[in-house]
């Protein structure tokens, strides 16, 4: 595990220089080094774990939660030196003496408690990978958890050493090891007629003593299930909300420093995240034209595999064909911050091009329509793309059903909420099986920006 301890010094430096510390420094050029040096060490941590079958979906949420670990981590680090800043009387210290009286807490934050750190992700992201096989498998094997079997195993976790139980048994949504800092237990596929089958009330009895003590209760979580590093009810984090794929799932409230820190580091999460996808698709010959915007955090890419001819021939309004109103979304789209990825429609079979969705946006699949003549309401709209999405959904290869539609309005005045609610009401009278659970429009305003709406039905 390696930590440059010079990103430390340069972030002390600034809170000496501002005269204290303050969430909103975790955006400062001289702050945020220290958030991604100490992710870049919990980042190798999780890469010990991942594998080619890995689902991407699982590395990007560990990899999330390590990074939001790390801002509120340096948001405790650096608190405490914003209060080192002073002596008893209330004086600044002389910078000599302050950054020498801060050599321990970086000792403390980004050594011992870092290689702490480090040991866990690497268990919990082996565990997570672990536990994404063993429900491939569902019940058809029990699970047995197994200490290391040396003398440094503390008792209350030998108690749980041969506990044996299927999958689906809750047990194993709170006690799936690790069960506490440096703990190296684990968790192993078995015959189910090669073991007996715990009592689960014995068992979770067995887990309760375990992780009893107020350190020992944050490390209920399975981290295969949750898809994170770190424990939600780590002291790091704010009470009350839970770390998960988009930030702390808490109401803001600028008065709260947590909140705001949440803000700050959430930010930078997602940019983090997008900047990952960005160096993995545009690695990727299968995508052309990747683009990405340090500044909004947008991508823009194009599945070499997209459809640009079928709907290019007809001009509609505005001289544009329909390839050109999909290829302004996704312009509006990216230059405003989103994930904006035109997807693969050349997948066949029998020689028959299989239904396709035109785009993903930020992580969710959904088929593009563009609004070009005013209408009482968009039901027609909704059917068309109603059918598209059954038949997409009834591929066999299809494993997450897709449920979202995207309306563009190049012309923002054609849009209007009431005519999503009509036209969703004739859509239902239309057919008896409705596959549109949300509706997105992207309303395009004259000075070129976007407005966006989301419609549940």
């Amino acid at each position: 595990m390696e930590f440059d301890h010079k990103v430390f010094d340069r972030a002390v430096r600034e809170v000496f220089a501002k005269g204290g510390f303050s969430p909103d420094m975790l955006a400062d050029p001289a702050v945020t080094p220290l958030i991604e040096e100490t992710y870049k060490a919990l980042n190798k941590a999780i890469d010990t774990a991942i594998k080619t079958e890995t689902p991407p979906e699982l590395t990007a949420a560990l990899q999330n939660n390590a990074f939001i670990f790390s801002g509120f981590k340096t948001h405790h680090s650096l608190s405490e030196v914003g209060l080192a800043l002073t002596d008893a009387d209330g004086k600044v210290k002389p910078f000599e003496v302050f950054r020498r009286d801060v050599e321990a807490i970086d000792k403390k934050y980004n050594t011992n408690y870092l290689y702490t750190e480090y040991n866990h992700a690497v268990h919990t992201s082996q565990m997570a990978v672990k536990w994404n096989d063993f429900m491939a498998d569902g019940d058809r094997y029990n699970l047995q958890y197994r200490t290391a079997g040396d003398e440094r195993v503390r008792s209350e976790h030998a108690a749980l050493d041969k506990i044996t139980l299927p999958p689906s048994d809750e047990f194993w949504k709170s006690y799936l090891p690790p069960n506490g800092w440096n703990c190296r237990c684990t968790v192993v596929q078995v015959l189910r007629d090669d073991y007996p089958m715990s009592d689960p009330a014995v068992a979770k009895a067995a887990g309760d003593a375990c992780t009893d003590d107020p350190k020992g209760r944050i490390f209920r979580y399975n981290a295969g299930l949750e898809m994170t590093v770190f424990p939600k009810k780590h002291p790091y984090l704010p009470k009350g909300c839970g770390n998960c794929g988009g930030g702390l799932t808490l109401a803001y409230d600028p008065k709260r420093e947590k909140c705001r820190v949440c803000r700050v580091v959430s930010e930078q999460a997602r940019k983090a995240e997008v900047k990952r996808l960005y160096d993995r698709l545009s690695k990727d010959s299968k995508y052309r034209g990747v683009e990405y915007d340090p500044v909004s955090g947008g991508l823009s890419a194009t599945h070499v595999g997209h459809n640009t001819t079928s709907n290019n021939s007809e001009v509609l309004r505005w001289g544009m064909t329909g390839a050109d109103l999909e290829n302004e979304v996704q312009r509006l789209l990216f230059q405003s911050g989103h994930i904006a990825v035109l997807c693969d429609e050349s997948k066949r079979k029998a020689k028959q091009a299989l239904p396709a969705l035109d785009m993903q946006l930020d992580g969710v699949m959904m088929d593009i329509r563009s609004v070009t003549k005013k209408k009482q309401h968009y039901g027609s709209h909704l059917k068309a793309k109603n059918k598209q999405l059954a038949r997409y959904n009834a591929r066999s290869d299809v494993r997450l059903p897709a449920d979202t539609v995207c309306l563009y309005f190049h012309d923002g005045s054609m849009y209007h909420p009431s005519k999503i609610s009509v036209g969703v009401r004739w859509l239902k009278k239309q057919t008896s099986h409705v596959c549109v659970r949300h509706v997105v429009c992207v309303i395009r305003k004259d000075d070129d920006s976007i407005e966006i709406r989301r419609h549940d039905i």
